[in-house]
């Protein structure tokens, strides 16, 4: 594998300038990653917020008796739901969240995996185009 990495490198580095627009390319891939990374960071978060007020949610649903009466806000309205719906509801959202997490985690350990690696390619054509310029 590091044979076609040097393969791969020596067919590119024709030149201090091939060298150079290489690294500009890869700089700019790993700054579109960053940017990714960044999204799905503040993704995770809000989801992780919005999975705690629903634990709040359910506890306080969890203290009320079976005749409560329990409101939903529809828009500008407060619209009556049964109080077993309404459990439902808070267990269904908070198993999307917990699956959204989840899959924010996955994609976040990916992107910065691919991260990384354009990181140490950047470092690599750096080297490699300091060594072209000391000849």
């Amino acid at each position: 594998r590091e044979r076609e990495k040097e393969g791969k490198m020596a067919t590119l580095a024709i030149g201090p300038q091939t060298i150079k627009a290489q690294i500009e390319k890869e700089t700019e891939n790993f700054r579109q990653l960053q940017q990714e990374v960044s999204k799905n960071h503040t993704a995770r978060l809000r989801f992780t917020q919005q999975l705690q007020e629903s634990q709040m949610v359910k506890k306080e649903l969890d203290l009320l008796d079976d005749e409560a009466v329990v409101y939903k806000l529809v828009g500008p309205a407060l619209i009556r739901q049964d109080l077993v719906e309404a459990k439902a509801n808070v267990d269904k959202r908070m198993q999307f969240m917990k699956t959204e997490s989840e899959r924010l985690d996955t994609s976040l350990k990916s992107l910065e995996n691919k991260q990384n690696q354009a990181q140490e390619e950047v470092i690599a054509l750096q080297k490699k185009l300091q060594k072209v310029t000391q000849k």
